[in-house]
């Protein structure tokens, strides 16, 4: 059964009208609701005074249409008597300030205190709900990390710090060594002078930097494993996590591991790019190579943007449609009603404030209908694009240039350029097979792990590197020749390099394209082909596109434009044409139109029109008739 549903707070209305909600959610075609992850102060208003009677009342009326709950628990908002007992557990910044209390997520991961209590209420939760057969999952806390919360600077993460830093290193000396720590006077006599990053006058030991930010990912995987192995004694009920959009100051291939179902919100977080947010999309599938769930779909206008512009309620439809498109199970709209208080006041919902649906909750259950007999899709493997996680970490430390992000600047352009030839893309990670794969993307992956070159050596396909790949070692050290993965795969060395502010046109099979962001200078072995070079920059006339076997390197970041052009050079086939999308599964082929307009796109050697936000399944063959 696939999931539809939206993210319901009973506790924000009174009781008299929660029936006719729970009978308009039915209307509506909802058949599973989330509750309960900021109900803690409604749970247990004085501390021991636990009181459920809220959820289940709110369950009863749910199960009484039919509909099943995803239960949350509260711990990502810790009630005011909570922080006004123990002040100790709330946050520090950078600074060494105390994120104060009165909004969420401003509890540290690693305050023993905290995590006492949070196996209190854990357990309460799990006691009652536990063997619930209406609660259909789990979802532990809420968007681990939200409002830069995942790095804290206490005294309980300097202490939990040094204890991780022990298991790690062994011995102080290990340590030293590892972090280069003879450079400005840095070198330590014992544990207890390590702190964490706080301010400097100017940038911190990027080794110890690195450290830190992989300690604070396994301090919320911990602070997460602690609240899972709670519930699994007691519930039988699979167990997720609401990852986010765009976010990857936590390991969440690692936290992965620890959840039964990836589920993610999707949210526009800037100017509306699909292919960002199919990006996110075929990134949640791929963490665990299974369907996901989208948790929280933005229905239309939100609250927490500088400028909060409105969306077209048909642009919700496409965008669930979109979700199942990519490998989702389901699609919970966050909210159920938008609320005339509290600091989401402004975040639309299905449900207007004086309670009455509005547009969007049209729009949804017609995508509802659409929806209701499709089979999760399940893409073909074509093209795989690289990711680890301490790849975006590296990138936040010192770099070439500062101005670059991983993701947006890096990843997506190469993402986009390979959609829009028609290609399916899962992203793969240290320990994944390239097995099944038609291509290999490697882009500017700072630091590669020698399990994935191994994988690299093995695959038949094209595999394209870009620009800063296999720069750094595990240690935040630039990478010496002698140790480079990239001279050992394609017989190159990077001699010099250098951030720019502006483009480089480099020349390529009668075109020229444009490099960004870096270049780097480049001395290929004998036995490589240069396909192209710098027509300008600090390294004008040199190689900027070279070929060895089946690998290729491009010494600089490409624009997407360009990255496209670049790869139809080298031969890629071209499977899919115009502005649309295709995602090709196991018996359909899925084409979507993204845009408030109709559009024609050749799939296959056929032509298509599509109207504007449509989203239409094909099978496999791409007859014109079937629908």
């Amino acid at each position: 059964m696939n999931w539809f549903g939206a993210a319901y707070y009973p506790e924000h209305w009174p009781r008299e009208r929660w029936k006719k909600d729970v009978r308009t959610m039915g209307e509506i075609g909802i058949n599973v609701v989330r509750i309960g992850e900021f109900s803690w102060s409604v749970v247990e208003r004085k501390r021991g005074e636990i009181d459920f009677s809220v959820l289940d009342e709110a369950v009863d009326l749910l199960n009484s249409e039919g509909i099943k709950v995803i239960m949350g628990t509260p711990t990502c908002t810790p009630p005011p008597w909570l922080t006004k007992e123990f002040p100790e557990i709330l946050q520090k910044d950078v600074n060494g300030l105390v994120i104060a209390s009165g909004s969420r997520r401003h509890y540290c991961f690693n305050s023993k205190i905290y995590r006492e209590e949070t196996s209190r209420i854990v357990e309460a939760f799990a006691d009652h709900f536990g063997n619930d057969p209406r609660i259909v999952a789990w979802q532990i806390d809420n968007e681990f990390g939200c409002h830069n919360s995942t790095v804290c600077f206490c005294e309980n993460c300097a202490v939990a710090f040094r204890d991780w830093l022990k298991k790690k290193y062994g011995s102080i000396d290990k340590l030293n060594k590892a972090w280069g720590t003879v450079f400005w006077s840095q070198i330590f006599n014992d544990w207890e002078e390590i702190e964490p990053p706080r301010r400097t006058l100017t940038s911190p030991n990027p080794s110890l930097v690195l450290d830190y930010r992989r300690f604070s990912s396994d301090s919320a995987i911990d602070y997460h494993n602690l609240q899972r192995e709670i519930i699994m004694r007691k519930s039988e009920a699979p167990i997720t996590h609401n990852l986010m959009v765009n976010f990857t100051e936590i390991d969440y291939k690692k936290l992965s591991d620890s959840i039964d179902f990836v589920s993610w919100d999707n949210y526009i977080v800037g100017d509306y790019d699909p292919d960002l947010q199919a990006l996110n999309h075929d990134l949640m599938r791929s963490l665990k190579k299974q369907p996901f769930l989208v948790m929280e779909q933005q229905p239309g206008r939100v609250n927490w943007r500088a400028v909060n512009p409105s969306y077209e309620s048909s642009q919700l439809s496409f965008w669930v449609k979109q979700s199942f498109a990519h490998g989702a199970f389901g699609s919970l709209i966050f909210r159920f009603r938008q609320l005339p208080f509290g600091s989401e006041q402004f975040h639309t919902g299905l449900i207007d404030y004086d309670g009455e649906p509005t547009e969007r909750a049209q729009a949804f259950s017609k995508a509802i209908e659409k929806l209701t007999d499709w089979s999760v899709v399940v893409p073909q493997r074509e093209a795989a694009i690289y990711i680890d996680y301490e790849n975006f970490w590296i990138n936040d430390t010192d770099n070439l240039n500062n101005k670059f992000d991983l993701l947006i600047d890096g990843i997506l352009p190469v993402y986009k350029s390979v959609r829009s030839l028609g290609y399916n893309v899962d992203f793969v990670f240290p320990g994944d097979s390239l097995e099944g794969y038609l291509l290999a993307f490697v882009p500017s992956s700072f630091k590669l792990e020698r399990c994935f070159v191994e994988e690299l050596r093995k695959f038949k396909g094209d595999i394209f590197f870009t620009a800063l790949t296999d720069q750094k070692d595990g240690r935040n050290f630039i990478r010496k020749t002698e140790e480079s993965f990239i001279t050992e795969l394609m017989g190159l060395r990077v001699v010099d390099a250098g951030g720019i502010e502006t483009k480089v046109e480099i020349s390529f099979a009668d075109h020229v394209f444009n490099g960004s962001f870096v270049v780097e200078k480049i001395l290929p072995s004998e036995d490589c082909e240069v396909l192209a070079v710098y027509l300008n920059g600090p390294f004008t006339n040199h190689p900027a596109l070279i070929k060895r076997a089946n690998m290729y390197y491009l010494s600089t970041v490409p624009e997407i434009v360009s990255f496209q052009t670049l790869l139809i050079e080298a031969g890629i086939e071209r499977k899919a044409s115009g502005p649309g999308r295709v995602i090709k599964g196991e018996s359909n082929t899925i084409l979507q139109n993204p845009f408030p307009h109709s559009i024609t796109m050749e799939v296959g050697g056929k032509d298509y029109t599509l109207n504007e936000y449509e989203v239409r399944r094909v099978q496999t063959g791409l007859s014109k008739n079937n629908r």
